[in-house]
């Protein structure tokens, strides 16, 4: 049997697609526009810094581009051998006055100034916007595409499909609001294949330079056609995947100690996450210093940053990112630099790890449980995505295949594996051959 087990082992990885080639390791998170301190990149725990901007400041009038910001970063970097992630944020307050679509919503997000009030956005579909998202791109590619300091650019997805509101406001004086998919005609396979393009554009551009695409839901997805709410997210998602394995990575920007949730639904834009180990990435929710429970709802204990920052570290780890954004204020705090340290160090083996050739990657759709945290020194969590209606007979292999314990679960187990040996173990669904999924004992 174990023979038989390897040999499938030696199948999944050799028939996988290309390796996702990101750069591993916590980034300094900085603020749109404000420059990050010396000191902050000559820090040793991190491994690169993000180097926010918006849209408007680097063009402030159409074709009239200022990089000084951008190159005043990567100069630094460089400086001290950091590397940098780069991220355009909102639209310039020119577009409407060039023929750009706007569509307007109440905000609904308590974190926000503008929380209550009625704001607007632009039709990611425009043709207008289109233009010039993708003349941004291009002059983006001009300046950096060769520049092997900066190791990701963060767009696309966070330019296309996030945040669209389940409801608009059609009329601004009287306030009359319409759902968005019946007022401006949402279509989610029309609007994935201009992702699709766009992606295509973007990789023509960036030959060398991997993408942080945003994996995120469309709330109002089931209402407007009953498809589940990452619907959208899967189809660019895969499209990219399947055409560009070694470059088109996953973000998403809500890391806490709470989430991702134990329970992943197959709707869920956590759930495209879970099925990529290895081209994943991810943005912490809150700083700690306006103190942890903001970033721990579910209770954790002791509720300390240090407890708290770990445990998101974990989340992500055990989701198989290799890359995690937290936020300056945390990183310059004395009291989590050792937090801060080990992630990056913990990062970066992932990293490692993905990039060999026997790292065995998860094909999509075959991964039916998670485990975690991964590593594991104590305790292994294995818990079912949906579900199940009967026993699952879960196998744990060594790293020869030999059988080292048999269990019958339903739906959630935690196994104590304080007296295993440090190494490389196999957990296998025995009802669903193909359902294997790995983790290291440390």
């Amino acid at each position: 049997m174990h023979k038989l087990l390897l040999l499938l082992f030696l199948f999944i990885s050799m028939n996988a697609p290309a390796q996702f080639t990101g750069e591993s390791g916590v980034y300094y998170l900085g603020t749109a526009n404000i420059p990050i301190s010396i000191t902050n990149y000559s820090n040793p725990t991190i491994s690169g810094a993000v180097v926010r901007f918006t849209w408007d400041e680097l063009e402030h009038t159409p074709n009239n581009f200022n990089w000084a910001f951008i190159d005043a970063e990567i100069a630094k970097a460089v400086t001290y051998n950091k590397k940098i992630s780069l991220q355009p944020l909102g639209v310039p307050h020119w577009l409407d006055s060039i023929g750009a679509q706007k569509y307007y919503y109440i905000d609904k997000n308590t974190a926000h100034t503008t929380y209550g009030q009625v704001v607007s956005n632009v039709l990611p579909w425009d043709t207008t916007y289109v233009i010039r998202y993708k003349n941004l791109l291009q002059q983006l590619a001009v300046k950096y595409s060769s520049n092997a300091t900066v190791s990701y650019i963060n767009a696309v997805g966070v330019a296309f499909s996030r945040g669209l509101p389940d409801t608009v406001i059609t009329d601004t004086t009287f306030l009359i609001k319409h759902a968005f998919w019946t007022a401006f005609n949402y279509n989610a396979d029309t609007l994935g294949q201009l992702m699709m393009h766009i992606t295509d554009y973007y990789m023509a551009l960036f030959p060398a330079t991997p993408l942080w695409c945003s994996v995120d839901y469309v709330i109002f997805q089931p209402d407007a056609t009953g498809q589940a709410r990452n619907y959208l997210a899967s189809v660019y998602c895969n499209y990219g995947i399947t055409k560009y394995p070694d470059r088109f990575g996953l973000f998403r920007e809500d890391i806490s100690a709470c989430n991702p949730p134990p329970s992943i639904s197959s709707g869920s834009q956590w759930y495209i996450m879970q099925q990529n180990h290895c081209r994943t990435g991810a943005q912490m929710l809150w700083s700690l210093q306006d103190g942890p429970t903001r970033m721990n709802p579910c209770g954790i204990l002791p509720n300390t940053k240090s407890i708290v920052l770990d445990s998101a570290v974990n989340k992500g780890l055990s989701f198989g990112m290799r890359y995690l954004e937290i936020y300056g204020s945390d990183i310059a705090d004395a009291s989590l630099t050792t937090s801060i340290q080990q992630a990056n160090t913990r990062l970066i083996a992932k990293g490692s790890a993905c990039n060999t050739a026997t790292d065995i990657m998860q094909q999509p759709g075959l991964a039916g449980f998670s485990i975690f945290p991964n590593p594991a020194a104590a305790t292994l969590n294995i818990s079912f995505l949906q579900q199940q209606r009967d026993k699952q007979l879960i196998e744990m292999y060594n790293a020869m295949g030999v059988l080292i314990k048999e269990i019958a679960v339903t739906d959630a187990i935690q196994l104590n594996i304080a007296d295993l040996p440090c190494g490389l173990y196999f957990i296998r669904c025995k009802n669903y051959p193909l359902l294997t999924q790995k983790f290291i004992k440390q």
